[in-house]
């Protein structure tokens, strides 16, 4: 009787769903987001205590891993890239790149950190200025370490995260035919037995788990700085009323563009989110001091790169634990959790591509890009606090969110340009969240796009909307600190599960190129 009513029950489930639907995951993701749901609902304080002690045990447990794995995996990937290994391709002999290299960069860009430089390309450096991890606050020399900070965890390393998991699923899948998912990327370790049975199923599931914390960080970020940037402009109160009912105006239009598929919605939802990107920076370049951000690049950059090395293998930066565990740590973290989703997006639009073209492509546009945007946004918020002596710190300060539009208040168009940063910033969402939507239903789909166009709508649509209501419930239990908290304890089943699918990349590919020594393809150039 009991089998016979589970089998009903999956058999209902894969009506609704569709029949590609892996029952097993689907069960285990529902299971470890709905207490969540619930908790921040009816319990927030609670959930709020339980999160901040188990992210304590984490600290303790993983902050030495963390920060020299993320080191070790930056490494990995520049040793492989010029490896011999570099000149296979992810794809068939001849393969040609599906995507053209402007779409390849903007959705890769637009999916990985677009949110994230918006809300802390201002905000981070005064940040450190006003609370440095070493030396007196408050100066020049604060901010300008706070910049090469804020390079530092914006830049390689970050990329490199994602880099290495959107590597593995591509080489498995498109080189060696294995399904879109994690799990089958570990048959070389676990074996196709287990990674076709529950411990596939775990894996995959722990790639989903850190998918849906890693984006409710972003969502609600980009969420609370749409309400700062419409209490700014409109002179209406913010708070986490008004960042709720941006939250779920913002779930539903992702959940709106899901449907529309990769190739249509994502594609043209990135594009036009780079282009606007880029409209802000020039914006930034022509009407702010010009020479100072020229010279502000110039200084973030040079400071980030003399001091790579120290930083990269520190267990605590500048003997300041707290400060480490609060900003490398998360940020280390933050990448893990965002990496599943991302890379998996990344690894879907990579196809033909050889790896060195690859981890070159990935590990170095888009953090140049970045510095070059934060060096044009946040080196004009430097240029007001330190040359004109307007003091934007203080309000930035008391509410990080406001960063933007600050710095904003004191150049020309005001009220347009705060119109197209909401405008950019919801672009960005909606870009960020379809993505992670998409990849987290083919997590519980085997990794395959639903047959049926109903069903697959109603899985995007269930999918979207959990990620809307754990952003809502975070935001509820802690704010921005409730938000890092989601995605720290998400980041840590995954990461096990990364390090493994590195050791699973090089065996297969060792074993390749001593028992094929087939030819291994020359880079492909798009269409």
């Amino acid at each position: 009787m009991f089998q016979e009513g589970s089998k009903e029950k999956h058999g209902v489930l894969k009506r609704y769903f569709g029949e590609e639907l892996d029952t097993t995951i689907f069960y285990f993701i529902i299971t470890l987001t709905v207490p969540f749901v619930v908790l921040g609902a009816f319990w927030p304080e609670l959930l709020a205590s339980l999160c901040s002690t188990a992210v304590g045990v984490v600290f303790k447990v993983f902050q030495s891993t963390y920060l020299l794995g993320v080191t070790g995996i930056l490494v990995f990937c520049l040793a492989l890239a010029f490896s011999p290994f570099g000149k296979v391709t992810l794809g068939k002999q001849g393969e040609k790149a599906e995507f053209s290299t402007f779409s390849w960069f903007s959705m890769l860009f637009s999916a990985g950190m677009g949110i994230g430089l918006i809300f802390w390309s201002v905000a981070e450096p005064l940040i450190h200025m006003a609370a440095p991890p070493t030396g007196e606050a408050n100066t020049f020399e604060a901010a300008r370490l706070g910049l090469e900070l804020y390079f530092f965890h914006w830049g390689f390393h970050a990329w490199a995260v994602y880099a290495i998991v959107a590597l593995t699923m591509a080489y498995f899948q498109f080189r060696k035919g294995e399904g879109a998912l994690f799990s089958s990327c570990l048959i070389p370790v676990i074996g196709r037995k287990h990674a076709n049975g529950t411990v596939g199923r775990l894996v995959d599931t722990f790639a989903a788990w850190a998918t849906i914390f890693g984006v409710v960080t972003g969502l609600g970020m980009g969420g609370m700085q749409m309400a700062s940037g419409i209490s700014s402009l409109m002179g209406i109160p913010g708070g986490a009323n008004l960042t709720t009912a941006l939250i779920l105006i913002v779930t539903f239009a992702y959940i709106v563009t899901a449907v529309t598929g990769v190739s249509k919605g994502i594609k043209f939802v990135a594009n036009l989110c780079v282009l606007f990107m880029i409209a802000l920076m020039f914006f930034f370049a022509l009407f702010g001091p010009t020479g100072y951000i020229l010279k502000t690049l110039w200084m973030g950059l040079s400071d980030y790169m003399t001091d790579l090395p120290r930083l990269s293998f520190a267990t605590t930066l500048f003997d300041n634990d707290t400060w480490t565990r609060n900003w490398t740590v998360f940020f280390w973290a933050f990448w893990i959790a965002w990496a599943p989703f991302v890379g998996a997006f990344i690894a879907r639009i990579s196809r033909g591509r050889t790896i060195r073209e690859f981890i070159l492509g990935v590990i170095i546009l888009p953090p140049l890009f970045s510095f070059i945007f934060s060096a044009a946004l946040g080196g004009t918020t430097m240029h007001l606090e330190f040359v004109q002596h307007l003091n934007v710190s203080e309000p930035i300060n008391k509410d990080f969110a406001m960063a933007l539009f600050v710095t904003l208040k004191h150049l020309p168009f005001f009220h347009f340009m705060t119109g197209l940063s909401l405008v950019l910033i919801f672009f960005f969402l909606i870009t960020s969240c379809n993505s992670a939507t998409y990849v987290a239903a083919r997590f519980v789909t085997c990794g395959r796009d639903v047959a049926d166009p109903k069903a697959n709508n109603r899985l995007t649509i269930t999918f979207g909307t959990i990620l809307g209501l754990l952003t809502v419930v975070f935001n509820y239990s802690g704010g921005l600190k409730g938000l890092q908290t989601a995605t720290i304890l998400g980041s840590v089943p995954f990461f096990i599960v990364m390090c493994l699918g590195i050791v699973a990349l090089i065996k297969d590919l060792i074993q390749n190129e001593r028992t094929q020594k087939a030819p291994m393809g020359a880079s492909a150039q798009p269409e």
